[in-house]
């Protein structure tokens, strides 16, 4: 089973491997410029072949790329929009370059104007992005906490935006347990509210995260697995589902002082899906 967590690139892309390898997991999640910027910057060919090379070297599955956080596809401005495509249109490419599964992506906020009014403009990006994707690489959609307006907390609405993308096969979905719970979704009832909105098909991989803030809060605030509201037995619940038994699972707590996952953190991941 892939099993790991979100590490930086700082200091050189091919970095990444030695971060996941320290703290003991076999997959990995990056951004692939800063994650508060969409500006972004080539990565040199020799920083891809370390990096090729390492990953090779200690076996290492899947990597996700995951969008910059002021990806906004529902945006007003214009401006805003298409710096957002530019980025996800790089991210794409990149993922092609290093044989990422794809880029998990936050759809952005409506500033309070509501779905109906942006659904269009969402789909109509994610098609242009789909269309400039390298072949075989997916645009995989995050469920949001709901906070301020943000789009894909519902289910429901994630899934009309999924049924009118031109090549649904290039679509995937992460699903995060701390987004859910502060959505208002219980764990126990995740899967089966899952497969009926959208279908399990498209589940690509679980961000598995404890949560600072209370059920149904729409605040976007993760915690240790164990330390936070949704609890380690109810987290531990929800992994061990055979559903999920070739999902991927990345962690994105803060450890210590924000710091990312620990070897303690992917050792408690272990022990809750093992």
């Amino acid at each position: 089973m892939y099993l790991g967590g979100n590490v930086s690139i700082a200091g050189g892309f091919d970095k990444c491997i030695d971060r996941i390898v320290t703290i003991g997991g076999n997959c990995l999640m990056t951004f692939a410029s800063s994650p508060r910027s969409l500006e972004t910057r080539e990565i040199s060919g020799g920083e891809i072949v370390k990096y090729l090379e390492k990953k090779a070297k200690h076996g290492i599955g899947p990597h996700f790329l995951h969008g910059a956080y002021l990806v906004n596809l529902a945006s007003e401005s214009k401006t805003n929009l298409t710096a957002s495509l530019d980025s996800l249109i790089f991210y794409q490419r990149f993922a092609g370059q290093i044989n990422s599964v794809g880029t998990i992506i936050h759809i952005g906020s409506h500033k309070g104007r509501g779905f109906a009014d942006v659904v269009d403009q969402i789909v109509v990006a994610i098609n242009y992005i789909l269309d400039s994707s390298p072949k075989g690489i997916r645009l995989i959609l995050e469920n949001a906490a709901g906070q301020a307006g943000t789009e894909s907390d519902d289910l429901k609405e994630l899934s009309q935006i999924i049924s009118r993308v031109g090549d649904r096969s290039k679509i995937g979905v992460c699903l995060d347990t701390q987004h859910a719970f502060a959505s208002g979704y219980l764990l126990d009832q995740i899967l089966d509210k899952f497969d009926r909105a959208i279908g399990l098909k498209h589940l690509t991989l679980i961000h598995l995260n404890d949560s600072k803030s209370e059920f149904n809060s729409r605040h976007d605030r993760h915690e240790n697995l164990g330390e936070g509201k949704i609890g380690l037995e109810n987290l531990k619940n929800f992994a061990k589902d055979p559903r999920l038994q070739n999902i991927p699972f990345i962690t994105e707590v803060p450890g210590e002082n924000n710091s990312g996952p620990r070897k303690q953190d992917i050792d408690l991941l272990k022990s809750l899906v093992v």
